[in-house]
Protein backbone atom coordinates (compact mmCIF):
# COMPACT_ATOMS: atom_id res chain seq x y z
CA UNK A 1 0.00 0.00 0.00
CA UNK A 2 1.27 3.17 -1.15
CA UNK A 3 1.40 6.10 1.19
CA UNK A 4 2.34 9.56 2.08
CA UNK A 5 4.38 9.94 5.31
CA UNK A 6 5.61 13.52 6.42
CA UNK A 7 8.93 14.43 7.10
CA UNK A 8 8.98 16.52 10.17
CA UNK A 9 13.05 17.00 9.95
CA UNK A 10 14.29 17.22 6.67
CA UNK A 11 17.57 18.40 7.18
CA UNK A 12 18.32 15.60 10.11
CA UNK A 13 21.38 13.13 9.08
CA UNK A 14 18.89 10.44 8.80
CA UNK A 15 16.47 12.01 6.54
CA UNK A 16 19.30 13.41 4.64
CA UNK A 17 20.82 9.83 3.47
CA UNK A 18 16.90 8.53 2.64
CA UNK A 19 16.24 11.46 0.45
CA UNK A 20 19.85 11.30 -1.21
CA UNK A 21 19.69 7.72 -1.98
CA UNK A 22 16.34 8.23 -3.47
CA UNK A 23 17.54 11.91 -5.55
CA UNK A 24 20.85 9.78 -6.29
CA UNK A 25 19.21 6.68 -7.85
CA UNK A 26 18.18 9.28 -10.98
CA UNK A 27 21.20 11.03 -12.06
CA UNK A 28 20.06 12.54 -14.94
CA UNK A 29 16.96 13.90 -13.03
CA UNK A 30 19.67 15.63 -11.16
CA UNK A 31 21.82 16.48 -14.29
CA UNK A 32 19.41 18.24 -15.50
CA UNK A 33 18.31 19.88 -12.33
CA UNK A 34 21.20 21.51 -10.69
CA UNK A 35 24.28 20.41 -13.27
CA UNK A 36 25.45 17.50 -11.14
CA UNK A 37 24.40 14.17 -11.63
CA UNK A 38 25.23 12.92 -8.03
CA UNK A 39 24.04 15.08 -4.84
CA UNK A 40 25.67 15.10 -1.32
CA UNK A 41 24.02 15.87 1.84
CA UNK A 42 25.14 19.19 1.50
CA UNK A 43 23.71 20.16 -1.38
CA UNK A 44 20.36 18.62 -0.40
CA UNK A 45 20.93 20.07 3.18
CA UNK A 46 21.00 23.73 1.76
CA UNK A 47 17.94 22.83 -0.86
CA UNK A 48 15.81 21.89 2.02
CA UNK A 49 16.59 24.87 3.79
CA UNK A 50 16.00 27.38 0.97
CA UNK A 51 12.54 25.26 0.95
CA UNK A 52 11.76 25.27 4.44
CA UNK A 53 12.59 29.16 5.00
CA UNK A 54 9.54 29.62 2.24
CA UNK A 55 7.17 26.79 3.98
CA UNK A 56 7.84 23.70 2.16
CA UNK A 57 6.38 20.32 3.80
CA UNK A 58 7.81 17.51 2.85
CA UNK A 59 6.83 13.86 2.36
CA UNK A 60 8.17 10.38 1.98
CA UNK A 61 6.18 8.60 -0.69
CA UNK A 62 6.23 4.86 1.44
CA UNK A 63 5.42 1.36 -0.43
CA UNK A 64 4.66 -0.75 3.12
CA UNK A 65 7.21 0.97 5.57
CA UNK A 66 9.92 1.64 2.55
CA UNK A 67 10.55 5.19 1.54
CA UNK A 68 10.55 4.73 -2.41
CA UNK A 69 9.97 8.24 -3.48
CA UNK A 70 9.96 12.02 -2.37
CA UNK A 71 7.69 15.03 -2.80
CA UNK A 72 7.48 18.30 -1.68
CA UNK A 73 5.16 21.55 -2.16
CA UNK A 74 4.69 25.19 -1.05
CA UNK A 75 1.05 25.65 0.28
CA UNK A 76 1.47 29.68 -0.73
CA UNK A 77 4.20 30.31 -3.18
CA UNK A 78 5.52 34.01 -1.94
CA UNK A 79 6.34 35.24 -5.23
CA UNK A 80 2.94 34.14 -6.85
CA UNK A 81 0.70 32.93 -3.96
CA UNK A 82 0.21 29.65 -5.66
CA UNK A 83 0.53 26.21 -4.46
CA UNK A 84 3.72 24.49 -5.69
CA UNK A 85 4.86 20.95 -6.11
CA UNK A 86 8.92 21.91 -5.89
CA UNK A 87 9.73 17.90 -6.01
CA UNK A 88 8.05 14.43 -7.04
CA UNK A 89 10.61 11.73 -7.67
CA UNK A 90 10.42 8.13 -7.44
CA UNK A 91 13.46 5.83 -6.97
CA UNK A 92 14.88 4.69 -10.35
CA UNK A 93 13.74 0.79 -9.07
CA UNK A 94 10.28 1.63 -8.55
CA UNK A 95 9.90 3.84 -11.74
CA UNK A 96 7.30 3.10 -14.30
CA UNK A 97 5.28 1.15 -11.98
CA UNK A 98 2.02 3.69 -12.03
CA UNK A 99 3.40 4.87 -8.09
CA UNK A 100 4.31 8.45 -9.41
CA UNK A 101 0.77 8.81 -10.32
CA UNK A 102 -0.60 7.08 -7.55
CA UNK A 103 1.46 9.64 -5.33
CA UNK A 104 0.56 12.28 -7.25
CA UNK A 105 -3.40 11.49 -6.85
CA UNK A 106 -2.31 11.03 -2.83
CA UNK A 107 -0.99 14.87 -2.88
CA UNK A 108 -3.84 16.28 -4.94
CA UNK A 109 -6.61 14.48 -2.42
CA UNK A 110 -4.15 16.12 0.59
CA UNK A 111 -4.10 19.40 -1.11
CA UNK A 112 -8.33 19.35 -2.12
CA UNK A 113 -8.40 18.50 1.49
CA UNK A 114 -6.99 21.83 2.75
CA UNK A 115 -9.37 23.72 0.12
CA UNK A 116 -6.64 24.79 -2.22
CA UNK A 117 -8.22 23.91 -5.88
CA UNK A 118 -5.16 24.53 -8.32
CA UNK A 119 -1.21 23.31 -8.35
CA UNK A 120 1.43 24.75 -10.29
CA UNK A 121 5.37 23.31 -10.64
CA UNK A 122 8.04 23.74 -13.11
CA UNK A 123 9.52 20.99 -15.47
CA UNK A 124 13.14 21.52 -17.07
CA UNK A 125 13.88 21.88 -20.95
CA UNK A 126 15.03 18.49 -21.74
CA UNK A 127 13.05 16.56 -19.01
CA UNK A 128 10.61 15.32 -21.62
CA UNK A 129 10.08 12.01 -19.12
CA UNK A 130 8.69 14.52 -16.68
CA UNK A 131 6.80 17.00 -19.63
CA UNK A 132 5.35 13.31 -20.27
CA UNK A 133 4.40 12.22 -17.05
CA UNK A 134 2.63 15.96 -15.89
CA UNK A 135 0.87 16.02 -19.14
CA UNK A 136 -0.56 12.35 -18.57
CA UNK A 137 -1.70 13.52 -14.87
CA UNK A 138 -3.43 16.60 -16.44
CA UNK A 139 -1.46 19.49 -15.91
CA UNK A 140 -1.66 22.06 -18.17
CA UNK A 141 1.88 24.12 -19.76
CA UNK A 142 0.99 27.56 -19.04
CA UNK A 143 4.27 29.66 -19.47
CA UNK A 144 7.75 29.16 -19.87
CA UNK A 145 10.60 31.29 -17.16
CA UNK A 146 14.01 30.31 -15.77
CA UNK A 147 14.42 28.87 -12.41
CA UNK A 148 16.70 29.31 -9.42
CA UNK A 149 19.34 27.36 -11.15
CA UNK A 150 18.54 29.11 -14.21
CA UNK A 151 17.67 26.35 -16.39
CA UNK A 152 14.60 27.23 -19.14
CA UNK A 153 11.65 25.66 -17.67
CA UNK A 154 8.28 25.36 -18.14
CA UNK A 155 5.19 26.12 -16.13
CA UNK A 156 2.57 23.58 -15.44
CA UNK A 157 -0.49 23.76 -14.11
CA UNK A 158 -3.66 21.45 -12.79
CA UNK A 159 -6.88 23.06 -11.90
CA UNK A 160 -8.99 20.46 -9.08
CA UNK A 161 -12.40 19.79 -10.39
Amino acid sequence: MLRLESIEEPVSKENLFIQKSIMNSDPFFNQIVVSKAYLNDEDIEKENKQNLELGAKYFYIKQDDEPIGLIHFLPKNPYDNHTWIGLLIIHKEYQRNGLGGYALRLLENKLKGQNIDKVRLCVQNGNDNGSAFWNKNGFTKISTSTDGHNNQIDIYEKIFV
